[in-house]
């Protein structure tokens, strides 16, 4: 009920925060089949609320074991469908076997036709590459179909999200499911060899990912600064990009010197006359000035955070959650000095503020 609630809210609302949110395969998702989603992360929990947002069946998240803390936090991530996977910088006990009953939990859901997403780089950073993938999703997968003869069916469905900016919204983010990997073709090749498979099956995952990722590597800095802004404006959609980006020569690795995020995410907004500046701040200020305990709010909350995956993620839930609590107040307040009809004119004029003051937001800048 919880996830289903929350589901429907954030399928208002994550539209208007972004300017543009485009899915792509959604028919590549096999229904009342087990499913593990392998997806790029570069935005912390956002990821997994875009994967999850137009699905209409419920998804087990596997998240690292340090976010929970406090038992009230506990039960709030155990209502999200959130499971702990224990890495070895969270120092949280024996990993091994902490992750034996994690995997064995995601299997027996998996077992009951179930769908679990995991985030087969093990690391979230908010930059444009993706990392070499753990091996984690493809023990998962390899235990699951062992433990059930290869005759579970079980399918991996590529995940490639990709965001204009990693730092602000009203920018565009396009989310594709790719082409599902069925993990019983790979039997003969297990029975022969598990590492062989496990390598075999991470190769091509890979390739997939980076295929319909906007990939860059070599000097970070130095392609951003040069080349980043011309292909933003130049581009209409995420499929050109990875083309524009494939189509300059790059090193292998990666190098991020230099990389300042702070810095760097209002640098490659498109150019906007002093005009609309000033159009989109008018239109704007009776939102912002009802909506100021949340902007606020919000400025505050991010300045505590020092993990840059997080900071978008900070931004979305806050404006959403001390958004609502505010609506909540004016609509107590409201509804007891005011008759009905005037009640419901208000509450939609207040909305409609609401909505010009997401929207707008990041265009006065």
């Amino acid at each position: 009920m919880v996830y289903k609630l929350i589901q429907y809210i954030l399928r208002v609302y994550l539209p208007v925060f972004f300017k543009r949110l485009e899915f792509r395969g959604l028919s590549n998702v096999p229904k009342d089949k087990p499913v593990i989603f392998a997806v790029n992360h570069q935005n912390a929990f956002l990821d997994g609320i875009l994967v999850a947002l137009k699905l209409n069946r419920p998804i087990y998240f596997l998240t690292r074991s340090d976010v929970f803390k406090g038992k009230l936090t506990v039960k709030v991530l155990n209502a999200l469908n959130l499971i702990p996977i224990f890495r070895q910088q969270d120092r949280t006990g024996d990993i091994k076997e902490n992750n034996r009953k994690t995997f064995q939990y995601c299997i027996d859901k998996l077992e009951n036709s179930g769908a679990v997403l995991i985030f087969p780089e093990g690391v979230s950073e908010p930059i444009h590459h993706c990392f070499n993938l753990k091996k984690g999703v493809a023990r998962l997968a390899f235990e699951a179909e062992e433990q059930n003869n290869f005759k579970l069916k079980l399918h991996v469905v590529p995940v490639a999200i990709n965001y204009e900016n990693h730092f602000i919204a009203g920018k565009k983010v396009f989310v594709s499911f790719l082409r599902p990997i069925l993990m019983s073709e790979y039997r003969n090749v297990f029975n022969d060899s598990k590492s062989r498979a496990q390598s075999v099956f991470l190769k091509r995952l890979q390739g997939e990912l980076r295929a319909n990722l906007i990939h860059i590597s070599g000097d970070y800095t130095r392609f951003k600064r040069r080349y980043w802004k011309g292909i933003v404006l130049q581009s209409r959609n995420d499929m050109e990009m990875i083309a524009a980006v494939k189509s300059i020569p790059q090193e292998k690795g990666l190098n991020k010197d230099g990389y300042n995020w702070k810095l760097d995410k209002y640098k490659y907004n498109r150019p906007r006359s002093s005009f609309a500046k000033i159009f989109s701040f008018l239109i704007s200020l009776p939102g912002f000035i009802i909506f100021s305990p949340t902007i606020l709010i919000t400025k505050l909350l991010v300045l505590k955070v020092k993990d840059a995956a997080f900071y978008l993620s900070v931004v979305c839930l806050s404006w959403l959650l001390f958004g609502l609590i505010q609506l909540t107040i004016i609509a107590f307040y409201l509804w007891s000095i005011s008759e009905l009809e005037f009640f419901i004119a208000s509450m939609l004029v207040v909305q409609l503020l609401g909505y010009l003051s997401i929207k707008n937001f990041y265009k006065i800048f």
